[in-house]
């Protein structure tokens, strides 16, 4: 590597101590919340009988868990490679992290303490009514760890937001808008690169998403203090998806920022911001607030044109994500020579997983298939795709590929037989989901009938195998952290 493609350039080492901690700190979480997943797979295969409220406790934490802690490893990533080309300031990260890292408290304080397990959709009116199973105190500990993660991400999005703002002058010159409208013609001489452009597109929505989790919230606790006796159950469905699913699939645009920074590292080719990129882009702040919808087809009383709404926004993110990172990371990898390294092993599987698991998203999308599918494994399967072999997969590889030019260290055949492993195990995970969903096997059920115990029962047999070659990643990469962190220093 060189000057040009190391990420630390020589004024950026504050930052890089922030993102390794927002890394580090993200993939343990990750670890332990994959090991309650486990937990989960060893009782559906009725290998280790958890008694019900647990398994409900457990599910909780793991979704909310996973999610945040997936969402901040792709955090310390994204700021790593950004702050190569734009001013951030660690200390509004360090803010954001302290203030993100309380939300997780209260999640853990709600399921463990206090026996929250409505799971992490928190669907109104269960939080509050809840037969006695968790107190009503739990639940807006519950409700406070999903506020304090939301301003944490704020605090981050505005700060990417800014930095490129002031570096290019104004938000349309953040977003090339005078070089998209004017069809590639003009406004080519200073444009955003991908990882600028992803980064305004986050930030938008970013707030967006956290503007709708506060109007969910805000009635929710008027109506915990007695202030209001009633909040319309599909009015809080809506935002709490718009809140939820949206922080989703921006977890992923900011793992696909790390695909754009280090693939042309492995390939020894530019990613150029060119007119089709700069429209998916910009294409992506309307369409990713919208397949929401499609979790809301089942219920009767909503609007039918939104229903719509939900497909066509379904099909439409799908998109740009497949032309801009699927199609166009093949082409930059086609006769390149590309080097094969656990960084690009792991972007590779996670292209692979990204197409698999949106494939799956757009089945479930689609109002027929989605009566059938919607409420089996299916949809557990199609999320985990994209989530374990594509943002996860992304992240880990940038961790990987920072640790070790930070310390200077070479990887070993060992850790590229792990990342393999990786692959084969999440790959065989997965596939037993999405077997199990088109054999109508439900999911967010504690117990499983004996005939379902097949799938979760090979299930962990991949597990096992995933665990070893995450295992030879994490002890390699453990080894190597101390000299990274002194390599933030030059």
């Amino acid at each position: 590597m060189n000057a040009e493609t190391n990420t630390f350039n020589g004024n950026n080492g504050g930052m890089l101590k922030v993102s390794l901690v927002y890394m580090v700190v993200g993939f343990v979480v990750f670890l332990l919340m994959g090991l309650l997943g486990l937990l989960m797979r060893l009782n559906h295969a009725g290998i280790f009988i958890l008694p019900a409220d647990w398994f409900y406790r457990i599910m909780t934490l793991h979704g909310s868990g996973m999610v945040a802690a997936s969402l901040l490893f792709s955090m310390g990533g994204f700021a790593a490679v950004l702050s190569k080309s734009v001013k951030l300031s660690p200390r509004i990260l360090w803010t954001a992290f302290f203030i993100y890292f309380l939300g997780a408290g209260f999640v853990i304080i709600a399921t463990l303490i206090g026996g929250f397990g409505a799971g992490w959709t928190v669907l109104h009116p269960l939080p509050y009514q809840s037969g006695g199973a968790w107190g009503l105190w739990a639940a807006i500990a519950m409700y406070l760890g999903y506020l304090f993660v939301a301003v944490g991400f704020l605090l981050y999005c505005l700060n990417m937001l800014y930095a490129v703002v002031v570096k290019y002058g104004g938000l349309g010159k953040a977003l090339a808008w005078e070089y998209l409208f004017s069809g590639g013609r003009k406004g080519g001489d200073n444009l955003p690169s991908p990882v600028e452009l992803v980064a305004a597109v986050v930030a938008i929505d970013g707030a967006i998403t956290v503007v709708a989790g506060a109007i969910l919230l805000i009635p929710m606790f008027a109506n915990a203090a007695g202030l209001i006796e009633v909040v319309d159950a599909l009015f809080a469905k809506n935002l709490l998806f718009l809140f939820g699913h949206t922080l989703v699939n921006l977890n992923i645009y900011l793992a696909a920022g790390l695909v754009y920074a280090i693939l042309p590292v492995y390939t020894n080719r530019k990613w150029e911001t060119k007119w089709p990129v700069a429209l998916a882009l910009n294409l992506v702040i309307i369409l990713v607030l919208l397949p929401y919808f499609h979790h809301l087809y089942q219920d009767f009383s909503q609007n039918f044109f939104l229903h719509v709404v939900g497909v066509i926004g379904s099909y439409g993110v799908a998109i740009p994500a497949f032309v801009v990172t699927i199609i166009g990371s093949m082409a930059l990898i086609y006769r390149s020579g590309i080097r094969w390294a656990v960084p690009s092993v792991l972007i590779a599987l996670g292209l692979w997983g990204w197409t698999f698991g949106g494939m799956g998203a757009l089945l479930d999308s689609t109002i027929p298939v989605n009566q059938v599918m919607h409420n089996t494994q299916w949809v557990v399967g199609h999320f985990h795709t994209y989530w374990l072999m594509g943002a996860v997969a992304f992240s880990l590889g940038y961790m990987y590929h920072l640790i070790n030019e930070l310390s200077h260290s070479e990887e070993s055949g060992t850790s590229r037989m792990a990342a393999w492993l990786y692959g084969l195990g999440s790959a065989g995970f997965l596939l037993m989901f999405f077997l199990s969903g088109a054999n109508s096997v439900p999911r967010r059920y504690a117990t499983y009938l004996p005939d379902w115990h097949t799938y979760p029962t090979v299930a962990v047999v991949f597990v096992l195998i995933l665990t070893v070659g995450l295992l030879i990643l994490t002890l390699e990469m453990l080894g190597r952290l101390k000299g990274a962190w002194q390599g933030t220093s030059g």
